[in-house]
C-alpha cells in the first residue's frame, strides 16, 4: 500500500468532496431550510455553510503539516508528539472510534434515505430491503479494491453534477412566482441559528478529507480543491432552497415529502431529448447518492484498516463484516417519520466528529508548533 500513496490528484480531490457532499439531503433542503426563515429558507443552507470553514479550513492546515499522512497516522503525533508516541495513541483512540461510529450511522441513514426515495417515487412495488441490498452489494464491491477505483468512479460521475445546476434554474424560470422570495426580512436570528444547525448535515462528507487529503500526490493543491469544492456545492444548495421556494412558496412546501423531486416535476416545456425532466434529474440524483455512500463506506472501512496498520485482505473482510450491521441499522426507522427523527438526532452527533475533533486537532498542533519554534528560537539565541 505504501507504494500507492499519493496518488490522487487536485481535480480527483474536488471530485471527491464534492460528490461526498452533495447526496440525499438535497431532495428534503427546501423544506427543512424554510421551516423557520420562511421566504428567506435560502439563508439557511448558506450560514449552515459558514459552520464548515473552520473545521475546514482545520483540515486543510493538519493536511500541510503532516502531508502524506490521515487523522488516523497523525492523531497519534499531535496527541503525543514524537517522544509519547504510546500517549498519542491511547488519547487518539476515543476519537478514531467516534469518527468510524458517525460514518457507519450516517452511512446507514444516506442508505435508507435512498431507499426511501426510490420505493416512494420509482419503483413503487419493490421491497425496501431489495434496493437497499442492491446499493451495498455495488460499495461493497468498491472495497474489494484499493482506493484508486473508488478516485476513477467519482472522476468519471463527477461532470454529471453539474447538470442539476442547468436543471434547477429552468424549472425555476418556467414555474416562478418571485413575490414568494418577500419580503426579505429576518424574523427571529434564533431560527436562523436553529436552520443552520438542521441544514449543516447536508454538508456532511467533508470530514472525509482527514483520510483522502493524506492520499493527494506531492504537490497536490489541497486549498484549491477544499475551497472550489465547499463553493460548489453551497451554491448548489442556496439555488435549491431558493427555488424551490419561488416555485411553491414555504407554506406548501412543508407538505411535501421530497420536494426537490417534485419541483423539477413542475417543468412544462418540452422539446428536450426527455419528455419527463425528473427522469435525468433522478438518474443524476442516484450517481451522486452513490458517490456518496460509497465515499462515506469507503473512508470507514480504509480507516478501520490504517489504523490496525493491515492490508488489502483484512479490508475486503471487514468490509463484508460491516455490511450486515450496517444493513440492520439501515432498517432500523420503521417509517419515514422514524427516519427523519433519527436523522436530527444524528445531526447533533456529528458535531462531535466533524468540527469538535479537527478543531481540537489543529489547535493542539498549532500550540505544539508554537512551542517547538520558541524552543529552536531559545537554542539559536543561545549559541
Amino acid at each position: 500500500m505504501g507504494n500507492q500513496r499519493g496518488n490522487i490528484s487536485t481535480w480527483q480531490l474536488i471530485a471527491i468532496l464534492i460528490s461526498s457532499m452533495i447526496g440525499v439531503g438535497i431532495l428534503t433542503l427546501p423544506r427543512t431550510a424554510s421551516t423557520e426563515l420562511q421566504e428567506v429558507g435560502w439563508l439557511g443552507p448558506l450560514v449552515g455553510g459558514l459552520i464548515v470553514v473552520i473545521p475546514l479550513m482545520a483540515i486543510i492546515y493538519l493536511s500541510r503539516q503532516y502531508p502524506g499522512l490521515t487523522f488516523v497516522e497523525y492523531g497519534p503525533l499531535v496527541f503525543g508528539g514524537h517522544r509519547h508516541p504510546w500517549l498519542g495513541k491511547i488519547l487518539n483512540i476515543p476519537w478514531v472510534l467516534l469518527y468510524l461510529l458517525f460514518q457507519f450511522l450516517n452511512t446507514a441513514m444516506v442508505a435508507r434515505e435512498f431507499g426511501e426515495v426510490i420505493v416512494t417515487s420509482v419503483l413503487l412495488d419493490t421491497p425496501l430491503e431489495v434496493i437497499l441490498l442492491t446499493l451495498l452489494l455495488i460499495v461493497l464491491y468498491l472495497c474489494m479494491h484499493e482506493f484508486e477505483v473508488l478516485v476513477r468512479v467519482n472522476e468519471l460521475l463527477f461532470p454529471i453534477m453539474f447538470v442539476p445546476i442547468l436543471i434547477i434554474p429552468y424549472v425555476t424560470i418556467n414555474s416562478a412566482n418571485w413575490y414568494n422570495l418577500l419580503p426579505l426580512h429576518i424574523d427571529s436570528w434564533q431560527g436562523v441559528a436553529s436552520t443552520a444547525i438542521g441544514t449543516f448535515t447536508m454538508y456532511t462528507g467533508f470530514e472525509l478529507m482527514m483520510i483522502y487529503f493524506g492520499l493527494a500526490m506531492p504537490g497536490a493543491r489541497i486549498s484549491l480543491a477544499a475551497w472550489s469544492g465547499f463553493a460548489f456545492t453551497i451554491v448548489s444548495y442556496v439555488l435549491t432552497a431558493a427555488a424551490g421556494i419561488v416555485v411553491f412558496g414555504y407554506e406548501e412546501l412543508q407538505h411535501l415529502i421530497w420536494p426537490t423531486l417534485d419541483m423539477v416535476k413542475t417543468a412544462q416545456q418540452t422539446g428536450w431529448f426527455l419528455e419527463r425532466i425528473e427522469s435525468a434529474f433522478l438518474t443524476i440524483w442516484m450517481a451522486s447518492v452513490f458517490t456518496t455512500f460509497g465515499n462515506m463506506y469507503y473512508s470507514m472501512i480504509f480507516a478501520t484498516r490504517l489504523w490496525l496498520k493491515k492490508g488489502i485482505r483484512f479490508q475486503r473482510i471487514i468490509a463484508l463484516i460491516f455490511f450486515f450491521p450496517l444493513f440492520y441499522v439501515a432498517l432500523w426507522p420503521q417509517n419515514i417519520v422514524e427516519f427523519f427523527a433519527y436523522a436530527q438526532k444524528l445531526t447533533y452527533f456529528s458535531y462531535l466528529p466533524t468540527v469538535l475533533f479537527p478543531i481540537l486537532l489543529a489547535v493542539l498542533q498549532l500550540i505544539r508548533s508554537r512551542s517547538s519554534q520558541q524552543v529552536a528560537e531559545d537554542k539559536k539565541g543561545e549559541t
